[in-house]
């Protein structure tokens, strides 16, 4: 807890290592040997050095950890993406997508791609139960289906103006 807090009476809603465990966390998940990047890619994409985001991968218990500041979290987690970022942010009940690039997308590919995230949905629905792989199936068609989303709300936007 930091002095200013100790000196209001009050506590944040998250605290500091229920933050920087989600962050070690996230990082095993997508950082490493076997995993969707090595540490020189986020090194390199991130801006981070390599041997800091190695230390942050430990619990703050652990006497190997380093405290990750906020610009060290932030650029890993717009190099990574949303599905890293989605990691933390639970944490405080929200989520995370990519913002839409400008122009409209193809209507045919647009509709054909949310056509097949329907079809998904279904085909995992039809048992009548969501197992496990089911769900983590399912947390990426609505990641997918939530940008869509956006890129429609960006359309209308656009028609607005």
């Amino acid at each position: 807890m930091t002095q200013r807090s100790k000196s209001a009476g009050i506590e944040p809603n998250v605290s500091r290592n229920e933050i920087f465990r989600a962050f070690g966390s996230a990082l095993r998940l997508y950082i490493g040997r076997g995993k969707r990047h090595s540490y020189k890619d986020i090194e390199r994409g991130a801006g981070v050095p390599a041997r800091m985001i190695e230390a942050y991968r430990y619990d703050p218990s652990h006497e190997e950890w380093r405290e990750p500041g906020v610009d060290h979290i932030l650029s890993i987690a717009g190099f990574i993406g949303p599905d890293f970022t989605n990691e933390i942010l639970p944490l405080i009940g929200q989520g995370s997508f990519w913002l839409p690039e400008d122009g409209d997308p193809n209507p045919g590919t647009f509709a054909a791609d949310s056509s097949e995230d329907a079809t998904e949905i279904v085909k995992r629905a039809s048992d009548g139960v969501f197992c496990d792989n089911d769900r983590r199936e399912l947390g990426r068609v609505g990641q997918r289906k939530i940008e869509r989303g956006m890129r429609l709300v960006a359309m209308a936007r656009s028609a607005a103006a």
